[in-house]
């Protein structure tokens, strides 16, 4: 017996194994933040003064990673927000979510790099061009998903307005900001 006919071509992947692939990802990525911070090696196993000072001397590696894991949440939450509207996968948006899942896996590089050197100019314009990366093609996956007639039906005009919207605001103040700091690196 013969499948009838649709008018969209069939996806590359199932949606449902690629959210279990980008939750996988996701959840490595920041189960990995974590191992950049080392317990300190004390002469004097009991001074909390000499514990205390080297826990300061590391503050900047646990705000880097309080900031990468809260970074990589927002980025998770997101992407369920704009994935739970899509319907199919494309070749096209296959591939933007896999430069998606590149940046999330490089994180911890990047949180690791701005924890040890939080003073250096280059590693936040490692750290913001990776969130960037990320930012920028999730932006081209959602417009190419409503090209590409790959949305939910249910998805009205102004939700889908409202998610471009935002994309485009917080994708552009992050390429600001990235070449902010680039310039600022270049320039010393």
């Amino acid at each position: 017996m013969k499948k009838p006919a649709t008018s969209r071509p069939s996806s590359p992947i199932s949606k449902t194994r690629l959210e279990f692939l980008f939750d996988g990802i996701f959840a490595i990525a920041m189960t990995i933040l974590v191992l950049e911070i080392k317990v300190p090696e004390l002469s004097d196993r009991h001074s909390v003064a000499e514990l205390g000072q080297a826990l300061k001397h590391h503050a900047s590696v646990f705000i880097s990673y309080l900031l990468s894991f809260f970074m990589l949440g927002m980025l998770w939450y997101h992407h369920n927000q704009h994935f739970r509207h899509l319907e199919r996968i494309t070749k096209g948006i296959l591939f933007l979510h896999l430069v998606q899942l590149a940046s999330a896996a490089f994180f911890p590089f990047c949180a690791a790099l701005i924890g040890r050197y939080a003073t250096n100019p280059l590693s936040m314009v490692v750290y913001i061009g990776c969130i960037i990366t990320y930012r920028w093609a999730s932006t081209a996956q959602w417009m190419l998903a409503k090209k590409s007639a790959s949305l939910s039906r249910d998805l009205t005009q102004a939700e889908y307005r409202h998610f471009r919207k935002r994309n485009w605001i917080v994708s552009t103040l992050m390429t600001g900001m990235f070449l902010l700091y680039l310039f600022n690196t270049l320039t010393k």
